[in-house]
């Protein structure tokens, strides 16, 4: 069996996308499915597979599987390239898409690739949340993120720590965890340790986490440059409805088929 995929990329995260609009899904183990083809150096290598599909109460649904064929509550980046092929799909430039946390609604900017995506609200489960020896603020924002602030990055706090913090006992489920550090009231850098994928290029509601804690903690505007390892993201909060908005470019990077 031949299964036509896309391969698409947000500033790194890449993903593998089944697009049900293009070609009808087969019935397969897609957590099995995801595990082979999202091999780095053995297959063809992703941060997860996605599944894009028709929706009844929305444009479009998807569901994402990690790399490791575990199930993924939300991905912003994920959600911003699905977001681009539903817009080609239905010739629309503001759409909604069904996921696992809820509708989300999407808007392809004017005049380029960039896609702007609500991610909704994002809750302060804890803040100065100790673990271990360290010390940061626990978000849910459809899935869970631990976010440190730090002074200064450039000994890759995600690499040493990450997979540490990612299962620690003190997390009633594993967490995705970032590292940021302030470089003015209106842009931050983070590095990313995201759960089942170890460290990422990106990540959408990571970064959307971190900016609202840095927020809450009276460090940042309501409008923020985020510097990832794979490029640049925006978050802006909107202060009425407490939501977050991500933007940032997304990328067809080449199609193919995959031998089941």
């Amino acid at each position: 069996m031949l299964i036509p995929f896309v391969k698409m990329q947000a500033q790194g995260n890449d993903f593998v996308i089944l697009n049900a609009f293009e070609h009808a899904l087969p019935k397969l183990d897609y957590a099995e499915l995801a595990a082979q083809m999202c091999q780095r150096r053995f297959a063809i290598g992703a941060d997860g597979l996605v599944l894009l599909m028709p929706a009844e109460d929305a444009d479009a649904q998807m569901i994402i599987y990690n790399s490791d064929g575990s199930r993924a509550e939300m991905c912003g980046s994920a959600l911003r390239c699905v977001s681009r092929l539903s817009a080609d799909h239905y010739h629309k430039t503001s759409l909604t898409i069904a996921t696992d946390s809820g509708i989300k609604s999407a808007r392809v900017l004017p005049g380029s690739e960039g896609i702007e995506v609500n991610l909704g609200r994002a809750k302060l489960i804890h803040s100065e949340f100790q673990v271990g020896d360290f010390v940061g603020d626990l978000l849910d924002i459809g899935n869970p993120h631990y976010v440190l602030w730090r002074e200064d990055l450039s000994d890759n706090p995600h690499l040493a720590h990450g997979a540490y913090l990612e299962h620690h006992s003190a997390f009633s489920v594993p967490v995705n965890v970032h590292f940021a550090q302030v470089l003015s009231p209106d842009e931050i850098a983070m590095k990313i340790w995201e759960h089942a994928c170890g460290a990422t290029l990106a990540c959408g509601t990571g970064a959307a986490s971190t900016v609202y804690s840095g927020i809450k903690r009276g460090l940042l505007q309501s409008e923020v440059k985020v510097r990832v390892p794979g490029g640049i993201l925006g978050i802006r909060h909107q202060k009425d409805s407490d939501e977050l908005l991500l933007w940032g470019t997304v990328i067809r990077a080449f199609e193919g088929t995959w031998k089941a």
